[in-house]
């Protein structure tokens, strides 16, 4: 509290109260009455009773009856600060939220190592790139993202992903979730009303589309990545570049497949690129954005080759779709975060991100490599899949083991590993774990795979 959030008082006083009594009781009805909580540093004197506009003495005597009290703590030199208040004997005392331990080994796909995020370098960018802007990045900001950005984008994307786009057929987003979002609601006021999604896929998108009203049409996924065939719907959401949970890659005649059907009917083919920096074996799949960028939008982030607290992304839609995108953006809230994206495009220019991904594809790949030898030890007996890709793998069970129970007796055991029936829409008896490894250090790997295995074999 300081001299500014202490002209809510009043000091109106109650007839025959002196200045002091009316300052003493304004404090404590605000002490008591939980305005001003424990702990809270009030003003000093001085201060205070300029801001009031009597004598320092008032406030000093106000001040010492209020210790007197217990009601305030003083020190020598220091300004009076909240007592803690004692709980009346019959007062029900609140029960305490449970200590809640942080599991002994994190396995929850999608999450990236956060401690990797090149400070130094983003701070330094973010420095350069205030300094350049001055003040107008300060102020309100187009919905669409800052020209900059987009410019530099449009540049990464076409070079490293194959994407065909201009700067102005980007929409610069808070992650994919917001991209995602924006693009249902865009859709469905167009009249959309069927969502094609994988199956198994990310929880959260089917959330997202039933929230908007969509009906989700649900397709298996298998090593060729989504199956296309008897595709009736008005959009499709895929990830064709490393599937979630499953780590399948859309297979060159799936891609023709869904090419035709967006053709045929119009459909709409959502692409989530969520994590295609991060292939090990070989150069990542091509965007199927550049195959059809009249059919399809790109959807982008940060969250998994940054960090998620970022929340940058980016949409890459065809013309007649981006400036209803940049409406509805401007709705939800206005812009993303300018000093941020202007910060990313230096970022980018630098070289910063392409020296960044490469230092982050050796430490996972090193995990997953870490991780495959530790389960091969532990689990011979059970099937890994997935592309050498991403930050996780799924493994397999066996037929009849219920993967929740298993996920929930690793939860108990301090594991945190969810099953893969937790991503199903249409229930299956192939049950598996997905298993991340963006969190798992390589001193972790092997007691991780060997405390897993013990959770599997009590089933």
């Amino acid at each position: 509290m300081d001299v500014d959030e202490a002209r809510w008082l009043s000091l109106k006083r109650r007839p025959g109260e002196t200045l002091r009594a009316g300052l003493e009781r304004e404090l404590r009805e605000a002490i008591v009455g939980g305005a001003l909580r424990e702990g809270v540093r009030l003003p000093a004197s001085r201060v205070l009773a300029r801001s009031l506009g009597v004598s320092r003495g008032v406030v000093s005597d106000a001040y010492g009856q209020l210790e007197a009290q217990g009601f305030l703590v003083t020190r020598v030199r220091a300004a009076p600060v909240v007592a803690p208040r004692p709980s009346r004997p019959d007062a029900a005392r609140p029960e305490p939220p449970p200590r809640v331990r942080p599991p002994r080994y994190d396995l929850t796909p999608t999450t990236p190592d956060v401690t990797l995020f090149p400070l130094n370098r983003w701070l330094a960018s973010a420095q350069a790139a205030a300094r350049r802007s001055g003040a107008a990045a300060l102020d309100y900001r187009k919905p669409r993202g800052e020209r900059v950005l987009r410019e530099a984008l449009a540049d990464h994307l076409g070079r490293t992903r194959g994407v065909i786009a201009e700067p102005e057929q980007i929409v610069v987003v808070q992650g994919t979730s917001q991209g995602v979002d924006l693009l249902l609601r865009v859709l469905r006021a167009r009249g959309a009303s069927r969502l094609a999604v994988e199956d198994p896929s990310h929880t959260t998108q089917q959330e997202r589309a039933r929230a908007h009203g969509f009906e989700l049409r649900p397709h298996p996924v298998d090593g060729d990545g989504m199956v296309v065939s008897g595709l009736e719907a008005d959009v499709a959401l895929v990830t064709p570049a490393h599937q979630f949970p499953t780590g399948s890659v859309l297979s060159g005649e799936r891609r023709r497949e869904l090419l035709a059907w967006s053709d045929t009917t119009g459909g709409l083919i959502v692409e989530d690129d969520y994590d295609a920096e991060f292939r090990y074996d070989r150069e990542p799949v091509r965007a199927l954005q550049g195959l059809a960028p009249d059919r399809v939008v790109q959807l982008g982030t940060v969250s998994k080759t940054l960090a998620p607290a970022l929340r940058l992304g980016w949409m890459v839609a065809p013309d007649e779709l981006t400036d209803e995108a940049s409406q509805a953006k401007r709705l939800l809230d206005d812009f993303s975060p300018a000093l941020d994206q202007l910060a990313l495009a230096e970022f980018l220019s630098r070289g910063h991100y392409d020296r960044h991904l490469r230092r982050a594809r050796g430490a996972y790949r090193k995990r997953r490599d870490a991780l495959l030898a530790a389960l091969a030890r532990w689990l011979p007996e059970l099937a890994v899949e997935g592309v050498a890709a991403g930050v996780h793998l799924l493994l397999r069970l066996p037929t009849g083991v219920d993967d929740r129970a298993v996920s929930a007796d690793a939860e108990k055991a301090r594991i945190c590993v969810p099953a893969l029936s937790a991503f199903r829409l249409t229930p299956s008896d192939d049950g598996g774990l997905v298993i991340g490894y963006g969190r798992l250090h390589e001193s972790a790997v092997e007691p991780a795979a060997c405390a897993l295995a013990e959770v599997i074999r009590r089933q």
